[in-house]
């Protein structure tokens, strides 16, 4: 059934964010009794505003203001939803519509009619650990033009204008199916039914169990929500498909993306049916590089800023089955492309500059929302789940070259417009809370800018396991960024969540040759919780050849490695890097700088030397303010730096023979205003070396200390 309403979901939100605080206190004030709809005339009012019905909302907190209320609408029985609602006097009844957290109004999952003295209705058997849409509309017996208003419809920004919930999560899930052999268009679905020994069933367990084997009677491979449309392969199993232990897969579609899911029917509850869901896409030969080419858009802003779209046909990608993942994207060179809303990447690409000597620039969003907040959107790891998908997904390399990526119209601290208290919460890299389960074989960004990610760098979230094999940031600036508060916090750069035992984002990061200018973020690298590391899971982080000014000095600490609950045999390497505290005469503010919290060590190695600093702004001879490479209960010196392969003298960063200031070795590294809006602000050209006899003989110059771009002007 269609939309009854000629409103648009944006029309009906625009219309319901002007009448909400006035509808809000009437629902709450008379929520037990119900109520009339009052009349008023209105300067000019059409007949349908006079005598459209009042809209309802759902019973829930946002509205009532009440926590724990056990009348409320919430989740029950794990993956049940119960919603109630109050009821409007003179309704012809209710229309209630829901969607993925992913989805959309204009189709939605389920848009059922009750009548009048409906006030309550419970939704089974929904998908597990999945976040959902509740919306509600009161029907009108002078016709459908008189209908309310829709509740839930508000966006992102407006969660008391939205019923949304997460379906919880499935009990200890066997893990019966696998998949081998996965080619352009056929695979082997593999699958154990043996119970192990150790399985401690639940009474009244989804996962009935005879004889020592899992009960299964069919193997469905059914196309993904990504490519809806494919042909689903049902295998009713036999004994002899069972005694083998696997069935293969043929007639597939290459680049396509299958869910692959073994079922017990036997059980009433479809989504109870299932075992461990399995997401695989198709093998496909990437074609030649695709070129998109510079088409500027035709709204104010765009045309304004000279750029062309990029969003949508990402977005495209990520479910076209006829470009293989690993595609090559071109972006002109020189030419200015935009975001106009996330970039959800499930699938992996390379996004480079047609010529690697002239980059392409990417404005992460245009202009600003109807609430006067920056249109500041960012890439995603993953995406949510869509209908039938539990699993996880499998992404492959994800690649940014030569690129220069900002966020024009988001805010700072100290900058910010009248009634705002924060900076503008943008990333490069987010994450949906509810984004299904990941693993990505690399994340490698080179030689590219990044100005004005306020909020924070790359964050993960949500409770689902996420594993990023490799991560590499070489060659890369990062300028006028950080700042989202006044104590400059917001997200770390690389931000772990602590959320998942199996999660791992630090497996094999590096960051080399790149540059931190005076960007204050919470941390560097950070992962918040101590969690229950499998002995599998180490971390490997190498930070080389990196200038840092003024890096995150707006409070302390801010640590470089906020890494206090690491797992076991981990190994981290701090070489060559270069430490720069800096302001001018005369500026009062504070300058900190803070090294290492690392508080596990076992099995742990550091490889921690050759690291330099200016000699202005130090404390005890030293650079940071709290927790140097060098602490002996929290950092590389460690039992007197027994650990770190080059002992406890290489734990200290130097300042060489003969100690240089910022100012003898750069042009003008000092921030550009000592306060306002500009005082995290530097002149890029200033942070060039000097062409000096004691720049030329120091250590930091002829060790090649720091990121190499600013030693390019320095004749040896």
């Amino acid at each position: 059934m269609g939309i009854i309403n000629s409103l648009t979901p944006k029309d009906n939100i625009k219309m319901y964010l002007k009448m909400k605080n006035t509808i809000k206190t009437l629902l709450i004030a008379l929520s037990a009794i119900g109520f009339y709809g009052c009349q008023k005339d209105f300067l000019d009012a059409t007949d349908i505003e006079k005598n459209r019905m009042f809209m309802t909302t759902f019973r829930q907190q946002a509205n009532t203001g009440i926590s724990g209320d056990p009348k409320a609408s919430q989740v029950v029985n794990t993956n049940d939803m119960y919603l109630t609602w109050y009821g409007i006097e003179g309704a012809k009844g209710y229309r209630l519509q829901m969607k993925l957290q992913s989805g959309t109004w204009d189709a939605p999952m389920k848009d059922t009619i009750v009548g009048p003295d409906v006030l309550k209705m419970t939704i089974e058997d929904l998908q597990y650990s999945t976040k959902f849409n509740f919306a509600i509309q009161v029907l009108s017996p002078k016709g459908d033009e008189y209908n309310s208003l829709w509740y839930g419809y508000g966006d992102a920004g407006h969660a008391d204008d939205r019923c949304e919930y997460t379906m919880g999560d499935r009990d200890s899930i066997p893990d019966v199916i696998s998949i081998l052999n996965v080619t352009k268009t056929s695979m082997r679905v593999v699958f154990d039914l043996t119970v192990p020994t150790a399985a401690a069933l639940k009474p009244g367990s989804d996962f009935e169990q005879e004889g020592g084997y899992f009960l299964m009677d069919q193997i469905k491979v059914e196309p993904s929500m990504t490519n809806p449309g494919l042909e689903t392969k049902i295998f009713n199993l036999t004994a002899a498909d069972k005694a083998r232990g696997y069935v293969d897969v043929e007639g597939l579609t290459s680049n396509a993306v299958y869910i692959i899911n073994g079922l017990n029917n036997r059980v009433k509850r479809y989504w109870d049916r299932l075992y461990n869901t399995q997401v695989i896409r198709m093998k496909g030969d990437p074609g030649a590089p695709v070129l998109i080419p510079h088409v500027v858009d035709t709204g104010a802003v765009a045309i304004q800023n000279n750029a062309s779209r990029l969003d949508t046909i990402l977005n495209n990608y990520m479910k076209d089955n006829n470009l293989a993942e690993g595609t090559i994207f071109k972006l002109e060179a020189g030419k200015t492309y935009y975001l106009g809303s996330a970039v959800l990447l499930s699938k992996g690409l390379s996004l480079v500059s047609s010529d690697p000597n002239q980059r392409a620039i990417v404005l992460m969003g245009l202009g600003y929302n109807t609430n006067n907040d920056a249109n500041a959107f960012n890439f995603s790891f993953g995406r949510n789940a869509e209908s039938g998908e539990i699993g996880g997904i499998n992404i492959q390399s994800i690649i940014f070259d030569g690129i220069n990526f900002d966020a024009p119209y988001a805010w700072k601290y100290v900058a910010l417009p009248s009634g705002k208290t924060s900076g503008t919460g943008n990333y490069f890299i987010n994450q949906y809370s509810a984004a299904m389960p990941f693993v990505c074989e690399s994340f490698e960004v080179r030689n590219c800018d990044f100005r004005r990610m306020t909020r924070g760098w790359v964050r993960i979230q949500g409770p689902n396991r996420k594993y990023i094999e490799k991560i590499v940031v070489d060659n890369c600036l990062f300028y006028d960024c950080g700042v989202y508060d006044n104590n400059g916090r917001g997200y770390p750069y690389f931000a772990g969540d602590g959320t998942n035992d199996k999660s791992n984002i630090f497996n094999n990061v590096t960051v080399k040759n790149s540059t931190f200018v005076d960007s204050p973020m919470d941390h560097f690298f950070s992962e918040p919780a101590n969690r229950a590391w499998p002995a599998s899971t180490s971390w490997n982080i190498t930070l080389e050849n990196n200038t840092f000014i003024n890096w995150s000095t707006r409070s302390s600490p801010r640590y470089l490695f906020n890494m206090r609950y690491n797992p076991a045999n981990s190994h981290f390497t701090v070489k060559k890097n270069l430490f720069i505290l800096t302001k001018a005469t005369g500026d009062a503010r504070s300058l900190y700088m803070a090294g290492m919290d690392i508080r596990n060590f076992n099995g742990v190695v550091f490889d921690v030397a050759d690291n330099y600093s200016t000699n202005f702004s130090l404390t005890n001879n030293q650079i940071f303010t709290s927790n140097g490479f060098n602490s002996t209960t929290q950092g590389a010196g460690y039992q007197g730096g027994a650990l770190n392969i080059g002992g406890l003298s290489q734990t200290q960063v130097k300042l060489g023979t003969t100690p240089i200031s910022p100012t003898d070795l750069m042009e003008d590294p000092n921030p550009i205003s000592m306060t306002g809006a500009d005082m995290h602000k530097h002149n890029l050209q200033g942070l060039y070396f000097k062409n000096t006899s004691a720049v030329r003989s120091h250590e930091i110059y002829t060790l090649g200390i720091g990121a190499p771009r600013w030693r390019e002007k320095v004749t040896p």
